[in-house]
């Protein structure tokens, strides 16, 4: 039964045939098609058959079901019940739309053209004993008959008919005695001709397209955040992941520059610290924006700075050095009239507060400034020793706060890994983007050589969707010497894979940290080495990770952390 429920049935009749044909024992090797639609009618523009049977060794059977209780036709017209009448009564329905059919089969599949055809009437309601000169007095199936018989009876002699009226017939020569047409892989080669099973996806062009137009409408929508909070010198912006904070960082700045204020733009990661440079050049000088650890080496002029890996220096002596230089200038230059801070839930350390307060005109207590932060979730380096109650206390009078729980990056089904994952409370009051029939997939592995399989396989699935390499971001918990993603060595990927850099990477597939992508995001993300690490540790970094993805989101994981996962996903 195709399609396996009656959904289109369109009257009680239809659902008593369909019934009959499904339960009968002796059709379980037919094909039957409920309600197939006509484009190229012979007489119409278009036409529709109830229920088409393909009956192994039998042939195609076409069937008009009436559900009426009365029928009767007067002046060439047929009434239907209380249908107004109609020219075209339902023995010629069925034989126009039989023709129609098997004309278009044996054109397109000539080997099938020696299937006997036929068309039939079913009256469920009534009894219809009459005869004309219109159609063969077998070609009818009525209650009486379908009380007396199952319906595979009823219809195999119709088929039965069929042949010996055509054999009989003049140009009937075609059907040969003995023929066992349709077989049964004809009979399926017929249903795939009919009604064939197909599957079409939106190519990825038109869904970048409506993601982008997405995300432009739903920050828009954000930005009325700021207007809100526009008469307030100081405030602190706090939401989770998605909510749109580096957007509304991004249009503080630009405000400021078109109120002719200096600005000063700043985040932790470099790599949000080199887009939201880019993204601010069209603004002039009015507005620099940089990192953090960037900005003090130029504030202090330190032309060579030590490793990363030398924390003491990035956290105290950098610091110590950037305010001694502002204190040692008569008319510092690097005193702005309005400071904006994205991630700001990483600045929150004496030492870095200290310089911010100097690097702006009436302090932090008393001068112009906005924070954007994920203060809950989302300080993942460690750098700040503070909570944002203790920042507080440091101001002779505690910012404007202003909450953000609207999620604008992520789909829903995201959002809802991340709320789980993360250990959101309150979640997510809203998510602005509408649902792409997309989930999160899990790839699991058992060693470090399945996982470089999960990763090749998913981008092959990426790729197959129409993605290129500029779509997808590998994020591993490791750095980027030790990540999968650097380990991959087959020919097909390779080549075809690079770090993540501050600058576009040409259509390479990126690979990076969770903690240098933090604060950016892409179409496709493949989260990966999701092991050796405490489930707290674990929990925030997959938290940050899952919500980078725009579209779609891969998760490869290792099978001994699958149970601790997936509980809190099903909890």
């Amino acid at each position: 039964m195709i399609p396996p429920r009656a959904v289109h049935a369109r009257s009680p009749g239809e659902t008593d045939v369909f019934a009959r044909l499904r339960s009968d024992p002796l059709t379980a090797d037919w094909i039957v098609l409920h309600s197939l639609d006509i484009a190229a009618h012979r007489t119409q523009v278009s036409g529709e058959a109830d229920f088409v049977v393909i009956i192994p060794h039998g042939g195609v059977l076409f069937m008009e079901v009436k559900a009426c209780r009365t029928v009767r036709r007067e002046g060439g017209l047929w009434y239907l019940g209380n249908l107004p009448g109609e020219a075209r009564g339902p023995f010629k329905q069925a034989a126009e739309a039989m023709h129609s059919l098997r004309e278009r089969l044996a054109k397109a599949r000539p080997h099938l053209s020696r299937v006997p055809f036929s068309s039939c009437v079913v009256f469920t309601h009534l009894a219809f004993r009459e005869n004309s000169v219109e159609w063969h007095p077998w070609q009818v199936i009525d209650s009486v008959a379908m009380r007396s018989a199952p319906m595979s009876r009823l219809l195999r002699e119709i088929m039965n008919k069929t042949r010996s009226c055509i054999q009989a017939a003049p140009h009937g020569g075609w059907l040969l005695p003995g023929s066992k047409e349709p077989y049964q892989e004809q009979c399926a080669e017929i249903a795939e001709f009919f009604r064939p099973d197909f599957e079409c996806f939106q190519d990825y062009k038109t869904v970048a397209a409506n993601i982008e137009a997405e995300l432009r409408q739903f920050t828009d929508e954000q930005i009325v955040c700021l207007d809100a909070m526009e008469t307030n010198p100081r405030v602190v912006f706090s939401g989770p992941a998605g909510t749109g904070k580096t957007v509304l960082a991004l249009e503080s700045a630009r405000r400021a520059s078109v109120e002719g204020q200096d600005a000063l733009l700043l985040c932790f990661n470099r790599f949000l610290g080199a887009r939201l440079a880019k993204e601010c050049e069209a603004h002039g000088s009015g507005v620099r924006a940089k990192t953090l650890h960037s900005h003090m080496v130029e504030v202090a002029k330190i032309e060579h700075s030590p490793s990363f890996s030398n924390r003491d220096f990035w956290e105290c002596e950098l610091p110590r050095c950037a305010i001694d230089s502002l204190l040692s200038q008569d008319k510092p230059a690097f005193v702005f009239d309005e400071l904006i801070i994205d991630e700001a839930q990483d600045i929150l350390r004496d030492e870095y507060l200290d310089f911010l307060d100097l690097s702006l005109h009436g302090g932090l207590s008393a001068g112009k400034w906005r924070m954007f932060g994920d203060f809950e979730k989302q300080a993942i380096y460690g750098s700040a020793n503070l909570a944002l109650r203790d920042f507080y206390a440091r101001l002779s009078a505690p910012p404007a706060e202003y909450s953000l729980r609207t999620n604008c990056r992520n789909t829903p089904s995201v959002a809802s890994l991340a709320e789980l994952l993360g250990g959101l409370s309150p979640g997510y009051c809203r998510v602005l983007r509408s649902h792409d029939g997309t989930e999160p997939k899990y790839l699991f592995y058992q060693s470090e050589s399945d996982q470089v399989a999960c990763i090749e396989q998913a981008l092959t699935e990426l790729f197959e969707l129409g993605m290129s390499g500029k779509d997808i971001v590998i994020l591993s918990m490791r750095s980027d010497e030790s990540a999968a993603a650097a380990k991959i060595q087959s020919s097909a990927w390779r080549s075809r894979i690079r770090p993540f850099g501050p600058a576009e990477a040409g259509g390479y597939i990126r690979y990076c940290s969770i903690h240098s992508f933090k604060g950016l995001e892409a179409p496709a993300i493949i989260l990966t080495d999701l092991d050796g690490f405490s489930r707290q540790s674990l929990e925030a970094l997959i938290y940050i990770g899952v919500t980078r993805s725009l579209h779609r989101l891969i998760i490869v994981m290792q099978e001994s952390i699958k149970a601790q996962l997936l509980s809190r996903i099903t909890a």
